[in-house]
């Protein structure tokens, strides 16, 4: 690497650092400088012209700070080194311990989720969200969590994570997305519109440019993505003129975690779809051949807001005498009324008897096919 490409590089890693941490060149460029010994970069770039060069160890140093606020997919292309340290910081990040306590660290739909047994960290993908921390049971002194030490540690590591996240995004998103112009305006990341002022669709508030660009598009008042958030309030009939400025929860500590206990053993929530897939096996069951099995699959089956069942079967697959003994076994477990009716519909195939002189679906197919066959070579379809 010549002296003057050294130069060159610290400038393309200091707008990249600008990108990820939402800041501006000149800014990025004196961290650059100060990572070297600097004041500033414009100390820098005098002792560059008095024959200063960055050594290998220091390009080095640069590298791996802006890595750590870069994305790794954008910093592969990156320095071989720094890729190595980048890889082997994340297979530690992903599993690792904290004093005796195991964890696994992931990403999920840009959340950061910290968990171990019993226990889970959730840093939101809104910056101005609070760390959400989860525990099966009270504080009783078994879980890490509730440990002042630990947790400060772990809430250090997600946050970290979620640093990295943010600016992944950031680089992902247009440039005046992140930064706004000396008007406040922002470009949209999603739509493209550009302005200075802004409406959440939740929360009926107006937003400034810089305050929407400094929460990643999130609203300040109530956290909505940037999928609710657009440059005009369309669903006011004043166009949002009325509407009053949208102010962060001052009270509100950001930094301190909200503690939810959450009961996570099973529990059964009947809906129409578990309902109607009850009652069908159960039909199945009823079934004694395979012109019923083809009726109960066939059948029509709706819940309604009660869970009762009502249960419409076709009449040449199934017996209008036969009683559904199965099914009402079930919806007296389940605690619910069924209602059973014969219709008449088209059938799937043409002779529905065949179906009621065997219980094996093979052999009823190769009736099937055989009757099929025969009525295809008929003199009648010749005409």
């Amino acid at each position: 690497m010549t002296e003057t490409t050294k130069l060159n590089s610290l400038k393309h890693l200091a707008k990249r650092y600008a990108r990820a941490k939402r800041i501006t060149q000149n800014q990025a460029l004196n961290l650059v400088a100060e990572k070297l010994g600097f004041a500033d970069w414009t100390k820098l770039v005098s002792a560059n012209k008095k024959d200063w060069r960055p050594s290998s160890e220091q390009m080095e140093g640069v590298e791996a700070f802006v890595a750590n606020a870069f994305p790794a997919a954008d910093f592969q292309a990156g320095h071989p080194d720094a890729m190595a340290r980048r890889s082997a910081y994340l297979d530690d990040a992903e599993h690792g311990m904290i004093g005796d306590h195991p964890y696994r660290l992931l990403v999920t739909l840009h959340d950061i989720i910290m968990m171990g047994d019993g226990w889970s960290i959730t840093v939101p993908e809104n910056p101005g969200a609070r760390p959400i921390v989860q525990t099966v049971t009270e504080d009783d002194g078994k879980f890490p969590v509730f440990d002042p030490e630990f947790l400060q540690e772990a809430l250090s590591l997600a946050r970290n994570r979620a640093d990295r996240v943010h600016g992944e995004i950031s680089t992902d998103w247009p440039r005046r997305s992140t930064k706004p112009d000396h008007d406040g305006v922002v470009r949209h990341p999603l739509w493209g519109d550009e302005s200075a002022v802004w409406y959440c669709l939740h929360c009926d508030g107006k937003i400034t440019g810089t305050q929407i660009a400094q929460n990643l598009w999130h609203c300040p008042g109530c956290g909505a993505s940037p999928l609710d958030i657009f440059n005009t309030a369309f669903w006011c009939e004043d166009e949002g003129k009325s509407l009053s400025p949208v102010k962060a929860d001052g009270a509100k500590d950001n930094d301190k975690p909200d503690f939810r206990v959450v009961d996570d053993t099973p529990k059964l929530e009947l809906n129409a779809e578990k309902i109607t897939l009850l009652i069908r096996s159960a039909l199945l069951d009823d079934a004694t051949n395979v012109s019923e099995r083809l009726g109960a699959l066939h059948a029509e089956i709706t819940v309604d807001d009660d869970n009762d069942v009502w249960i419409s079967v076709e009449e040449d697959l199934w017996p209008h005498d036969k009683e559904p003994v199965q099914v009402l076994i079930v919806a007296t477990q389940l605690g619910i009324e069924v209602e059973l009716e014969t219709t008449w519909s088209t059938v799937p195939f043409h002779w529905p008897g065949l179906g009621e002189i065997t219980s094996s679906t093979s052999e009823y197919t190769q009736m099937m096919l055989e009757a099929y066959a025969r009525y295809d070579s008929s003199p009648d379809n010749d005409m």
